[in-house]
């Protein structure tokens, strides 16, 4: 990810592509295959379009049993939306409502994906519920972050006038893409100061209202453990809770463990009923 992008950002420092373009290339390395839901295992969930500004959206979609949440899956700076199709069974085989849309650039999504990009298009999403399932709204959602996902979520609710959700999920979360690269290349300060996407969770988690879970392997060799311990710690969250997974490196935070942990959070948040 990031690494990649500092040393190709070294070769070709100012004589062949821009820090930009080589930083957009290499941190958002996303699958731009799509894949239909009933191809993956997952005959429930429908695919959906959705327009924002010229970029059109895949969005997978799933309603939610009586009484159960619908969560909103942000996924990671990687691959396409099947390779989470597990994880989008576990959720829907308890009952609760999926929606999944696809960075622009990955799982059949137009456009090119940045930071600025993918928070107009998650604000795009938030306002868009109820055309996904009718009277879905704010309350009804625990909204999912995987990794970047988490940046997306994060810079979402930090918007003016945004509705916070019933809860929220931060799986292996950064402080910012910045502080990512230093860990990773931490001799390229100079290369690293010219970077565009920034996605700065340690100041947008201070406008989160809405419970927190936070999900974070002790081994994570990408993003280190104590930078998700820090954005726990700036969470203004009145309620909040971090789950360690011993041993675990970057997003293998799912363990027998550690998923009834996940499960008791979501069920625990709020008696849920659409009207």
């Amino acid at each position: 990810m990031l690494n990649t992008l500092i040393v190709l950002a070294v070769l070709f420092d100012g004589f062949f592509l821009s820090l930009t373009g080589i930083e957009r290339k290499y941190a958002y390395p996303l699958d731009s295959t799509r894949i239909a839901p009933a191809d993956v295992g997952l005959p429930q969930v429908s695919e959906h379009r959705l327009k924002s500004g010229i970029a059109t959206l895949v969005i997978w979609v799933a309603p939610a049993d009586e009484g159960k949440p619908t969560v909103l899956y942000f996924q990671g700076n990687g691959g396409n939306l099947a390779n989470r199709a597990h994880r989008f069974r576990l959720f829907t085989d308890r009952g609760y409502g999926l929606i999944a849309p696809a960075y622009r650039g990955s799982s059949g999504s137009t456009g090119k994906p940045n930071e600025d990009r993918l928070t107009r298009d998650a604000l795009r999403v938030w306002s868009s519920l109820d055309a996904f399932v009718p009277g879905l709204s704010p309350n009804h959602m625990v909204i999912y972050g995987e990794s970047l996902g988490g940046g997306v979520a994060l810079k979402l609710l930090a918007q003016p006038g945004v509705t916070q959700p019933a809860g929220v999920v931060l799986d292996s979360p950064f402080t910012s893409y910045p502080d990512v690269a230093r860990h990773l290349a931490p001799d390229h300060a100079r290369l690293i100061a010219k970077m565009t996407n920034i996605w700065n969770n340690a100041a947008h988690v201070k406008s989160l209202t809405a419970p927190l879970l936070v999900l974070h392997g002790t081994a994570d060799t990408l993003v280190p453990y104590s930078q998700g311990q820090q954005v726990f710690a700036t969470a203004t969250s009145a309620t909040k809770h971090f789950v360690s997974v011993e041993g675990a490196d970057h997003l293998a935070t799912w363990t027998d463990q550690t998923e009834p942990q996940l499960w008791r959070f979501i069920d625990g948040l709020h008696a849920f009923s659409i009207p």
